[in-house]
């Protein structure tokens, strides 16, 4: 008895894997590493600097520091400073919004010292 050729019972199936491997980056001086960091894609990788946390009379108006995705599709690879609003929604008294707008102009006068710094950064120093 003559045997026909069997049909291949064996599928297949194409599926597509996230592979995770280390990538070695260069690092600006400022960045203060990436211990605990994981990016899914290239794109995703992002140096900090040290963050300040700008507190005036107990309200935190706001956290800065330096910021750079030097692989990023949607924004400038050159350093920037990220900032974070902080904890000052709420209710105020005549006295607090006093005593917010007196925190808002000290904020104000250290941003503009953590822009200086950048722009020593942007011009090849380091701050």
């Amino acid at each position: 008895m003559a045997h026909s050729a069997m049909p291949d019972d064996h599928r297949t199936a194409q599926v597509k894997v996230l592979v995770t491997k280390s990538l070695k980056i260069d690092e600006p001086d400022w960045c203060v590493g990436h211990a605990g960091d994981r990016a899914e894609f290239k794109v995703d990788i992002t140096h900090y600097g040290p963050e300040h946390s700008i507190e005036i009379n107990g309200i935190t108006t706001c956290r800065a520091m330096l910021a750079q995705s030097p692989y990023s599709e949607t924004s400038s690879p050159a350093p920037v400073l990220y900032v974070e609003d902080g904890d000052i929604t709420g209710s105020y008294t005549p006295d607090e919004v006093e005593q917010l707008a007196d925190a808002l102009t000290e904020t104000a006068t250290r941003l503009r010292t953590l822009g200086r710094n950048l722009a020593e950064i942007l011009d090849g120093g380091t701050a």
